[in-house]
């Protein structure tokens, strides 16, 4: 893992240090940090009240719902990773299609 850090492109492990690493710090987020975070979701559904993100990584599939605060706001207020999954590697396996991407990106760009 440290040689692929090496070989990353500049400023792409700022993004994967600066992603929440437990389910207590990305609760109370609003949308643009949750996608400033992780990105657009796969599927973001509503039901009534709620918001339903859903993000899928090669390890996980990680359900983040939000409810709104007193002001309207849509904040984080539970985080489920799906298949019994652990949400700390579940948060830390939707940093690795950014880092790819990185790594793909050719010399000459």
């Amino acid at each position: 893992m440290a040689l692929l850090s090496a070989c990353a492109a500049p400023g792409s492990q700022d993004s994967i240090a600066s992603l929440p690493v437990s389910e207590q710090a990305l609760k109370g987020s609003t949308p643009q940090v949750l996608a400033a975070d992780f990105g657009p979701p796969m599927l973001r559904r509503v039901d009534g009240p709620a918001q339903v993100w859903l993000y899928h990584s090669p390890v996980c599939g990680l359900n983040v719902f939000l409810y709104p605060d007193s002001h309207g706001v849509p904040r984080v207020a539970a985080v489920v990773p799906d298949n019994g999954a652990n949400p700390q590697s579940c948060m830390q396996s939707l940093a690795r299609p950014t880092t790819a991407a990185a790594l793909e990106r050719s010399a000459s760009s």
